[in-house]
């Protein structure tokens, strides 16, 4: 890459100075100014100190001993107090441009290796229909997915459901009471039961349904990662004749069966896919949750105290140790979590990725030191914080409440604004930013909504393409001959922004910061209504200038459409018209 040409460049008069390639870092950035160039550093006021040296002075001492290709680098600048700037030359401009034309671009950035990853981005309680708090990690999860595999690894998307313990019962035991008090018999609903409306019609669903219904329903889950979901036996009213507890688990079966239906369309809906949807109970069942407690027991990772069993947290950087089996013998989920993390080691992965929301950051410690007392290598756990998101309506913020069935859910949220700009409006900000989702914005269709400004510049340019092809004008493939023919100024700012996608994936995938292709993609669209603005595109007059300016257009389209497939957004040919 270029910029490993310029740092190399560097070497001879560094050397000179006194100083070699291991005493500093050569940092290269793009300005934040395009009329200063292409790239920069600040290498000359990070020495200067050192070498009692003017930063300016120095800037151009080093820049002036620089060699480097004509054709790559057209131009070495001073700026400011003492910055180095340089701008690309055409010819490298010209050989990038086709590079993300062919893909080429594309494949010099797949150094992966294919190392499988796995990512686990939703984990839920199979409870209730998804909220918005999963939608926002699905987001970053699935793009994340695609970036890694867009740079060479292997990424895994994952879905774990917790399935297990006293969220599930209390589940139950809520449609079973919704259920009774349907037919009109008199029954206590439990204390912090789930009263959503969604188990209210639930309930009145299995007033008519016999076990036939509820058979054919679980059919379903062919797919091999639900083979655990399955129907219970009989009808509501065979569940009713049952012990309490034996009543409150056939429901609480039902409950799940038809819940963990609704949750994986949404996900479809959403343009989730996962490879993997695994349940916590399945750690239970298989035993792995006793033979994690086993492993740690043999590396001498635990102790007993209190008639309780502790993991020595302390000894990883945690605060206090941590409970693994309590004094009632019941396994805490830390423990739970801890073989569920190991199976995915013992899987085969070789690094893993979760994502966790803000209320999670202090189990971090906890969970890496279990790692390590397990023997898995340091680095291979790795946890990105999502943040709140606060939903504006009106200019005021909107109340959530899941036992009260008062929240947004990830349908109710597409049926609103549509999951493209969901998807996107998520991926705008940090991970671990605070995000303060304007629904009036969202369900805007101008410009104004950042989705519609990108999806409009994809569909200006297959207008155009086709309004070129109508007047008779050749719309050749880009190539080096009609790019030499580009002249203006705003054409060639697009081009640069055409040639940073390679880098732009890159960065987003080894930083974890997927909206850096927001980020990325808006600054396109832009830079391309300026290139519009500026430049006619379609004139029979100048029939080379108007090709040259067409393969322009071609590779923005190509460079929008590719971002667009990685954060799972649609690339239209044309917009709706609007009533």
């Amino acid at each position: 890459m270029i910029e490993t040409l310029i740092q190399q460049a560097f070497k001879g008069p560094l050397e000179k100075l006194g100083i070699y390639e291991d005493d500093v870092t050569i940092e290269l950035e793009r300005p934040r100014d395009r009329n200063h160039g292409d790239l920069s550093t600040n290498l000359a006021l990070v020495l200067a100190k050192r070498l009692g040296r003017k930063p300016r002075e120095l800037a151009g001492e080093l820049a002036a001993a620089l060699e480097l290709d004509k054709a790559m680098i057209e131009s070495v600048e001073i700026a400011g107090p003492g910055f180095i700037n340089f701008r690309y030359g055409r010819g490298y401009q010209i050989d990038r441009l086709l590079a993300v034309w062919s893909n080429e671009a594309l494949s010099e950035i797949r150094n992966g290796g294919g190392k499988r990853i796995n990512v686990e981005f939703i984990s839920a309680n199979p409870t209730g229909p998804l909220n918005v708090v999963s939608a926002r990690a699905g987001a970053f999860g699935m793009t994340l997915c695609r970036l890694l595999d867009a740079v060479g690894y292997d990424a895994h998307s994952e879905y774990y459901v917790n399935d297990a313990g006293r969220q599930v019962n209390l589940l139950g035991a809520s449609l079973r009471a919704h259920y009774m008090q349907q037919r009109g018999r008199s029954v206590e609903f439990p204390e912090d039961g789930y009263k959503g409306r969604y188990l209210e019609v639930m309930a009145g669903e299995l007033l008519d349904q016999d076990s036939t219904a509820i058979r054919e329903a679980a059919k379903v889950f062919d797919n091999e990662s639900f083979q655990r979901v399955e129907a219970p036996d009989g009808n509501a009213e065979d569940w009713c004749s049952l012990d309490e507890d034996a009543s409150v688990r056939c429901f609480a079966k039902y409950a799940l069966m038809k819940i963990l239906g609704w949750q994986r369309e949404t996900c479809r809906r959403f343009g989730l896919r996962f490879d993997t949807w695994y349940f916590e109970s399945e750690l239970h069942e298989t035993k792995r949750v006793e033979r994690t407690l086993e492993t740690l027991r043999k590396r001498e990772q635990v102790y007993e105290e209190d008639g309780a069993v502790w993991f020595r947290s302390t000894a990883y950087g945690d605060e206090k140790d941590r409970v693994l089996i309590r004094a009632d013998g019941g396994p805490t989920y830390f423990l739970a979590d801890l073989a569920y993390h190991y199976h995915k080691f013992q899987r085969g992965f070789e690094h893993a990725i979760d994502y966790w929301g803000p209320d999670h950051h202090g189990y971090i410690p906890r969970m890496s030191g279990g790692m390590l007392a397990l023997g898995v290598p340091e680095g291979w756990f790795e946890v990105e914080i999502l943040q709140h998101v606060t939903f504006l309506e009106n200019g005021r913020e909107m109340n959530m409440s899941k036992r009260q069935g008062r929240f947004v859910t990830m349908d109710q949220l597409m049926d609103e604004v549509g999951a493209d700009v969901a998807k996107f409006f998520f991926l705008m900000r940090k991970p671990n930013s605070h995000l303060d989702f304007d629904l009036d914005l969202a369900r805007d269709t101008s410009s104004e909504n950042p989705v519609y400004y990108v999806k409009y510049a994809h569909a200006r340019i297959c207008s155009i393409l086709e309004k070129a092809t109508k007047v008779g004008l050749d719309v050749p493939a880009p190539n080096e001959a009609g790019l030499r023919h580009v002249e203006d100024p705003a054409a060639w700012s697009l081009a640069g922004h055409i040639i940073r996608l390679p880098r732009v994936i890159t960065a987003a995938a080894r930083s974890r910061e997927p909206h850096r292709l927001t980020a990325y993609v808006l600054e396109l669209s832009r830079a391309f209504h300026q290139f519009y603005t500026e430049c006619k595109v379609v004139d029979e007059t100048e029939p080379k200038r108007s090709e040259s300016r067409l393969m322009l257009c071609l590779l923005t389209r190509k460079a929008i459409a590719d971002v667009l497939r990685i954060v799972g957004v649609d690339a239209p040919e044309r917009l709706p018209d609007k009533e």
